[in-house]
């Protein structure tokens, strides 16, 4: 035989702590217990589970328990299921009003622990509770009074509801009025440059907006260090004064705001609003707002405020603050688009400048190339102009391309099209012009070392590929490297760029270059090759110069190691100059290494890339 199922009993109770209460007492007593904490969620239950009894709070949001208990009665199918009320309510009227309902029985709250258990299964071995008799009537009316109490109370809480709500879709309605202005107005905005009329069309859209009778839009002057901006008169916009930076009211605004929005007795608490009031931003009494606009790039740093301030009888509301807070944050963005276009104008023009004289110079080496082509001497140095001009060539052009591009994006297009190619082809240009200035100024670099002008030892990201080519450009043209001499290159390292001072990497490859031709057997070829390898860049050159002893190539590095050198002698000795090189990669963490292999001597660089 199977175990009995325990008895079912649901409560429904919108108190949480009531409810554990009887659900602990009546689970350790053997029932399933079940809870719903409103009203028609009781009634859906009892229908489902078709318990042996309900206990029913009578005070429940939504329907009473008097309006669940009349429900439960007109169901055939919980015909004979006992409903008990659980209320504080304990006056015999209350007890009878509940009995009318639908209830069969009555236990009062605080329940008692002790005797609750014992209440319960009485009720579910028949005990029923009855008005008595002749007091039907009062009771039923007081039942029906309780039912137009409780539906006047519901009628009265929809009508408040709806108030709210049509009171919401009015500012809904106006915010999102406001919010189609706004949109007008940006796109209306795309195509002005001058940051003045840029400020005074988005500040006078505010005024009108919010009928404010003071409004002030400040930022500030990196250059001048103090606070610029416009101010409304009265029927326009004109220049405000200007604030320096030690003034009192701007010593006291937050550099960092978590909340860039002051309004109301937030604004009115603030140290800064006593200052505000000398300053004119607002007067007392009147409704103001105080809105603080960070710097976008740097934290902590106040690119510049807007002040607002109307009638004392009309406060700003949230939804306000916020749509201010929009107008500002397009007004920033256009101010900023503004300069750069500016910044972009004197770039376009300083860049035609520049492809000017960098063609003048262009042809000026050509014109050495073709002066320089007489003897031995000078027709090595013409092959080196020649690479010079070829060289300049590439990165000219790229200039010359590019100061068209920024001609064509300045000039006057529809918005559509404008915002298009400016998003497009700005980056693209800007990152062309920085390559080819970058491949101009590490070769101008490289020949002014070679001329004795020095330049200011600076870290910089030199490309060791586009260094390695030049220097041995430089080398040829110095004699160093004959020209019979076959020179291998096979550079396949990904990542060339070290950060340091170009002359450092410079020597240390002149100086391994002349380690691989020194020997008393010249050597036919060089190989040069690249790679990289567990975050390391290796720099190799390998030559058939023929071997150094192993007690010589183990002093390599060692200071003062030639002056233990034999004189004469036909034995291959390490080359001037590697201590100083190794000290110089020492400092970015390098490693230089010399190995016989095979008919010469491997030299490796080894650098790490972080």
């Amino acid at each position: 035989m199977t175990a009995m199922q325990p008895m079912r009993i649901l409560c429904v109770e919108d108190n949480p702590v009531n409810w554990r209460l009887v659900q602990r007492l009546l689970t350790q007593a053997g029932y399933e217990m079940h809870w719903a904490e409103e009203g028609l969620r009781g009634y859906e239950l009892a229908l489902e589970l078709k318990p042996a009894l309900v206990l029913l709070d009578i005070n429940l949001p939504g329907l009473s328990g008097f309006e669940v208990a009349t429900k439960l009665r007109q169901n055939p199918d919980l015909a004979g299921m006992p409903i008990v009320a659980l209320t504080a309510k304990t006056l015999k009227s209350d007890r009878e009003t509940a009995l009318v309902a639908g209830c069969d029985g009555f236990i009062s709250k605080p329940i008692d622990p002790f005797q609750f258990v014992g209440q319960v299964e009485a009720y579910l071995q028949g005990q029923r509770d009855k008005v008595e008799q002749g007091r039907e009537g009062l009771a039923l009316r007081q039942f029906s009074q309780q039912v137009v109490d409780h539906l006047e109370s519901q009628l009265k809480e929809a009508q408040e509801a709806n108030r709210k709500l049509t009171e919401a879709q009015d500012a809904l309605e106006r915010r999102n009025r406001s919010l189609s202005r706004l949109l007008a107005l940006s796109q209306s905005i795309v195509s002005m440059h001058s940051t003045g009329g840029l400020l005074d069309r988005i500040l006078g859209q505010v005024q009108a907006e919010f009928g404010a009778l003071k409004v002030c839009g400040y930022r500030f002057h990196s250059e001048g260090g103090f606070w610029e901006g416009l101010q409304w008169n009265g029927s326009a916009f004109e220049t405000a004064p200007p604030i320096h930076s030690q003034h009192p009211f701007i010593s006291k605004l937050p550099k960092g705001p978590a909340d860039p929005a002051y309004f109301g007795e937030k604004l009115v608490h603030s140290p800064f609003w006593e200052e505000g009031l000398g300053a004119g931003f607002w007067t007392q009494p009147s409704a103001s707002v105080l809105l603080l606009l960070p710097h976008r790039q740097k934290e902590g740093v106040l690119w510049g405020f807007w002040t607002l301030s109307r009638e004392a009888s009309k406060p700003f509301l949230a939804y306000e603050v916020e749509l201010v807070a929009l107008h500002a944050g397009i007004a920033q963005v256009s101010l900023e688009n503004a300069e750069l276009i500016a910044n972009l104008n004197e770039s376009s023009r300083a860049l035609a400048a520049s492809y000017d004289h960098l063609e003048s110079a262009y042809s000026d080496l050509q014109n050495a190339q073709m002066a320089l082509s007489q003897r031995e001497r000078q027709a090595l140095l013409g092959d080196l102009f020649l690479k010079m001009a070829q060289r300049l060539q590439v990165p000219v052009a790229s200039l010359h391309k590019q100061s068209l591009t920024f001609d064509r994006l300045l000039e006057p297009m529809d918005s559509a099209s404008h915002t298009r190619l400016w998003r497009e082809e700005t980056p693209k240009a800007v990152a062309e012009v920085r390559e080819a200035v970058s491949k101009i100024d590490a070769f101008l670099k490289a020949l002014n070392r070679r001329a004795s002008k020095q330049v200011v030892a600076t870290p910089e990201w030199v490309d060791l590929h586009d260094l390695v080519q030049q220097e041995i450009e430089l080398l040829e043209a110095e004699g160093i490297l004959s020209q019979g001499l076959s020179i291998n290159l096979d550079l396949k390292a990904s990542l060339p760029l070290i950060f340091g001072v170009y002359d450092d990497f410079a020597e240390t490859f002149s100086r391994l270059v002349q380690q691989a031709l020194s020997g008393p057997t010249p050597s036919a070829s060089l190989g040069v090759r690249s790679w990289n390898e567990e975050e390391m860049f290796t720099l190799e050159i390998q030559d058939q110069g023929g071997p150094i002893p192993a007690d010589e190539l183990a002093k390599a590095f060692e200071p003062f190691q030639r002056l233990n050198e034999a004189a004469g002698g036909e034995v291959r000795m390490p080359a001037e100059g590697l201590t100083a090189c190794n000290q110089f990669m020492s400092a970015y963490h390098g490693l230089l290494e010399l190995r016989n292999e095979g008919s010469g001597l491997v030299s490796r660089l080894r650098l790490p890339l972080r």
